[in-house]
Parts: C-alpha cells; sequence; structure tokens
C-alpha cells in the first residue's frame, strides 16, 4: 500500500514537471503545440541588431510571431532581408512600421510591429512592412565622443579668446587713464561749462524759435485740412470724371471713328487737290506769266500816266481834205480821221 502512495506521488511530479515544461515551452520559447495558423510577412533593415530566427515578433508589445529568416539582399547587399511568422488575424495596417526593439538594456531584440491607425487598410500576407532604422549604441557613443571633443575645443578656444579679450580690455583701461589725465579732466570741464554756458544763452532764441514753430504749426493745420478737403473733392472730380467718360465711351467712340472717317476724306481731298495741281502746272505756270506781263503793262501805262498825264486827253484834228474826183460830185469813202494827242503847253 505504501508503495502504491509513492508510485502515485513520483507519477504526479512527473505530470507536473511535465505540465510546466510545456507551459515553458509554450510562454519562454514560443512553441506553437496548437498548431495556430501563421502568414508570412517581409521587412528590410539596414541593421538587424542580432535578429536570428526564432527572434520574438511583437505587435503593440505583445507576442504575434517569430522570425522566419533573416540574411543579406540578393537584390541590395546592403540591407538585411527579414522575414516574419505572424499569427493570422494579427491587424498589420498598410501604415504599420516595424523595427528593432528590446524590452531592456539587457534583454534580447526583438521585432516590434507598429499598429498603425484605425482607417489604414489591412496588409495583405507576403507583403513587405516598412521598416524603422533604430540608432545604434555604437554610434550613440561616437556622436557622444564627437560632442566631447568638439566641446573641449570650444572651450580651449573660449579660454583663448577670453585671454585675448582680457588683455584687450586691461590695454583699454590703461589708454583710459593715461587719456583721463588731470589736464585733461579740466579742459573737459572747462568744455562743459562753455556748453552750458552756450545754452544758457541761447535758450531765448531757442525758446522764442520754438514758439515761432508752434504759431507756424497751428497756422498750417488749416491748411492742411484745406489741402485734404481740395484733395477729397479732386478725387470725387475724377470719380465723376471717369464715371462720366464710362457712360459717354460709345458716343466718344463714335465721335473717334467719325472724326477718323473725316481726316481719311480729308487726306483724300488733299490728294486729290495735288493731282489737280500736278495736272494743271502748266496752265498755271502760263497764267502766272500772263498775269506777270499784265502787272508789267499795268506798271508801264502808270508810270505813262504819272509821267504824262495830259496823254489821257485826246483833240480831235481837222478833217483833210479830199481831191476832186471824176464822179458826177459823189464823194468816196472819207479817211478815217487821224486823232492827235493835244500838245499842252
Amino acid at each position: 500500500m505504501a508503495r502504491s502512495t509513492e508510485e502515485i506521488s513520483v507519477g504526479v511530479v512527473v505530470i507536473v514537471a511535465a505540465a510546466l515544461f510545456l507551459a515553458a515551452l509554450v510562454l519562454v520559447g514560443g512553441v506553437n503545440l496548437l498548431q495556430r495558423k501563421k502568414v508570412v510577412y517581409t521587412s528590410y533593415f539596414k541593421f538587424a541588431g542580432g535578429l536570428e530566427p526564432g527572434s520574438f515578433v511583437r505587435f503593440a508589445g505583445l507576442k504575434v510571431g517569430t522570425v522566419k529568416s533573416a540574411g543579406i539582399d540578393p537584390d541590395d547587399p546592403t540591407r538585411i532581408r527579414v522575414e516574419l511568422l505572424v499569427a493570422d488575424g494579427t491587424p498589420v495596417r498598410a501604415n504599420s512600421k516595424a523595427r528593432v526593439s528590446s524590452l531592456g538594456f539587457l534583454g534580447e531584440n526583438y521585432v516590434e510591429i507598429s499598429p498603425g491607425t484605425r482607417d489604414a487598410a489591412l496588409l495583405p500576407p507576403r507583403s513587405e512592412i516598412p521598416s524603422v532604422e533604430i540608432v545604434q549604441l555604437a554610434d550613440v557613443f561616437s556622436n557622444v565622443n564627437n560632442i566631447t571633443l568638439n566641446a573641449n575645443k570650444l572651450v580651449n578656444d573660449l579660454d583663448d579668446r577670453t585671454l585675448v579679450l582680457s588683455d584687450n580690455v586691461n590695454k583699454l583701461l590703461n589708454n583710459v587713464n593715461e587719456t583721463v589725465t588731470a589736464e585733461n579732466r579740466q579742459h573737459l570741464a572747462a568744455f562743459l561749462a562753455n556748453a552750458d554756458n552756450l545754452l544758457a544763452d541761447s535758450r531765448p532764441s531757442l525758446n522764442k524759435t520754438l514758439g515761432n514753430l508752434e504759431t507756424a504749426s497751428g497756422k498750417l493745420s488749416p491748411t492742411i485740412e484745406n489741402v485734404n478737403t481740395t484733395i477729397a473733392k479732386a478725387n470725387t472730380l475724377a470719380d465723376h470724371l471717369n464715371s462720366l467718360v464710362m457712360d459717354n465711351r460709345q458716343e466718344i467712340h463714335d465721335s473717334l471713328l467719325r472724326l477718323q472717317t473725316s481726316l481719311a476724306d480729308t487726306q483724300k481731298l488733299i490728294n486729290n487737290l495735288n493731282d489737280t495741281l500736278e495736272q494743271n502746272r502748266g496752265n498755271l505756270d502760263e497764267t502766272l506769266e500772263n498775269i506777270r506781263v499784265s502787272s508789267q503793262n499795268l506798271k508801264q501805262f502808270t508810270d505813262t500816266i504819272k509821267q504824262r498825264p495830259y496823254s489821257l486827253i485826246r483833240i480831235k484834228g481837222q478833217k483833210d481834205r479830199l481831191p476832186p474826183t471824176g464822179n458826177s460830185g459823189r464823194v468816196g469813202p472819207q479817211p478815217a480821221h487821224r486823232t492827235e494827242t493835244a500838245s499842252v503847253p
């Protein structure tokens, strides 16, 4: 009976140990005892951070799968191709990001997938999840080292510049001490006293000038108001003229067209007159020549009248005696009477 009890106790211990082992495999080792369906996603990293097959894949901090494979991308040797086995039904969105992360400084690295946004579409299996590169600790140490070197250089430069500045300040103080001597102070005091006296002497004139300026400014105010009023009236007149021009634009346009037509007709008339003058130039020259000859004759006649005005008086002369003819008392035609100009003694 005691032996049976020991066997039962040992069996219970073995069963409990097996159950604990299986639970450890499921929880810690990620063994899929229930054979839950998983899908594959791909992501690319510049730095894999020690990822290897079996590394955990978490979605928003929850473990949803493992790394299937990690290796150099054959298409681009500068990056690492990582295949992820993720539980089917994990809501990986189109704007989800994959990055290498860890739960602590001493924890192992894993792949963290961000949930994205609710309105984004679900990412189908076999798709690529965009990656976000992490800052490596070595890069951080390198940056810190560079910052330290730069800080040391900056401190050294500041020390050198502080020394130079202090030397310049000391030189300036020495120059000021050399400049501000007793004699120079006396000259400065005399200059200030002269300036005070000059201001005191000029104060009435300045007050009078300021009063005149104030009076002039008071007189300028109405002028400025009048100018503003004139400007306002001019603006109103301009607006009226503008509205008048806008209202009579068609009439002005028609008038301009008529004026253009009249100018064209005038130009045609001038051209016709030019043609007429060209055609009658010979007759005009002959007419002008006749007028010139007539003018000369008239001038000669005028000169004759001036010299001999009595030539205008004509005296009828005596009839010439006719010789007798053989006809029976018939007198032939008489010769024309000659009119002679009487000579006035």
